[in-house]
């Protein structure tokens, strides 16, 4: 092992704002801003958001808190805004893909920065900074995983390597040290999933498990 967890603990928790490339932060916001009209839309349009709102009530999991959920009138705690951002911003499929990783970075990584942007009052520069640091860590890996590989295994790319891309962005505006993300990524490991079940039957899983991984960056 050439110590690949310390590099990429080390990059979250060195990035600024101001060493990221000015293309790049327009980009970032061009597919933050191409994830929340997805996820706006599905909040009214997609056909699981309802089963996916009455599972949180009948758990006791919808709460007032103080994150946003997208276009929903009220707020939510922080882990299940991010888990509702996230499933509702991939139900529609037209968040952005990188196709290198085979995977939609913007999905996890987004609602894990937002939640976490709110309870600590963070800037628009750290939000950014850190969607940016969650992009390079989830799509890094995707590429380490070999997407080839990672599907003929019945993995979803998104689920599993956007966990480690949610807590990337979570850690990094928690303003956690190196160690501490070190931590966070091996809980990560311990959350990441995502089945390509829905690719023989259309299951829900499919958005569902996106949604998780955001939820499980913030936790981890």
């Amino acid at each position: 092992m050439a110590n690949e967890t310390a590099t990429l603990a080390a990059y979250v928790s060195d990035l600024k704002f101001a060493d990221i490339p000015l293309p790049v932060i327009e980009r970032a916001k061009a597919l933050t801003l191409d994830f929340l009209g997805s996820a706006i839309r599905a909040r009214r349009d997609a056909e699981s958001t309802p089963a996916l709102l009455k599972m949180l009530e009948t758990l006791a999991l919808d709460g007032k808190g103080g994150a946003t959920v997208f276009g929903d009138s009220r707020t939510w705690t922080p882990a299940v805004a991010a888990l509702l951002n996230g499933a509702l911003g991939h139900s529609l499929d037209f968040d952005d893909t990188h196709a290198d990783s085979s995977l939609h970075p913007s999905a996890p990584v987004v609602p894990a920065a937002f939640a976490v942007g709110e309870m600590v009052g963070a800037s628009g520069r750290d939000v950014l900074t850190a969607i940016v640091a969650g992009y390079e860590v989830c799509c890094r890996l995707g590429n380490a995983l070999d997407p080839t590989s990672h599907y003929a295994r019945g993995f979803h790319p998104t689920a599993t390597a956007g966990t480690y891309g949610a807590a990337a962005a979570a850690a990094k505006l928690f303003g956690l040290s190196k160690e501490q993300i070190i931590a966070a990524f091996g809980v990560s490991g311990s959350q990441a999933a995502g089945s390509l079940q829905f690719l023989v039957n259309g299951a829900w899983n499919k958005r569902y498990q996106v949604g998780a991984a955001a939820m499980h960056g913030v936790i981890a």
